[in-house]
């Protein structure tokens, strides 16, 4: 007899392989916008890939969000590893600004003030954000809980 579909354990393969897919394209995806941007220097150069890029990201935030599901242990991120994640990604972002407003301006502009703000504004709302989801999947998460245990 034939069977039809995948078994439980067909499904999580699948599902294991998908997840990796998405990674892959993500990170490449990124990995390519950056390059491109110290090549060409102009976001009209990369706009597709951005909002590739935002959508996967977003769909991927949105799903797991939706679902109870912040940190890849099952828990919450304590506000620690929000911090720190938060200025780790604006500290990366604050160097490409600073690279592209050094060439888009020739100079003539006082980039590190400039990149010092922004990193400091990209990491307030980075933090705010992660801060904002992690209490929105903790909630989700509980209502889920409680309405499995009823």
């Amino acid at each position: 007899m034939i069977k039809k579909g995948l078994d439980e354990r067909q499904d999580k393969v699948v599902d294991r392989i998908g997840a990796r897919s998405f990674n892959v394209m993500f990170y490449v995806t990124a990995a390519v916008i950056v390059a491109e941007l110290i090549v060409m220097g102009t976001f009209e150069a990369v706009i597709g890939e951005m909002v590739i890029l935002l959508a996967g990201g977003l769909t991927c935030v949105a799903g797991c969000v939706r679902n109870g599901i912040w940190a890849k242990g099952g828990g919450d991120m304590s506000v620690g590893h929000s911090l720190l994640l938060s200025v780790v990604c604006s500290g990366a972002f604050s160097i490409f600004y600073a690279i592209a407003l050094e060439r888009k301006t020739g100079g003539s502009a006082d980039v590190a003030k400039a990149a010092v703000f922004f990193f400091l504004g990209i990491s307030l709302v980075a933090f705010i954000v992660l801060l904002l989801l992690g209490r929105i999947a903790h909630k989700r998460r509980e209502e889920q809980e409680k309405k499995y245990l009823d």
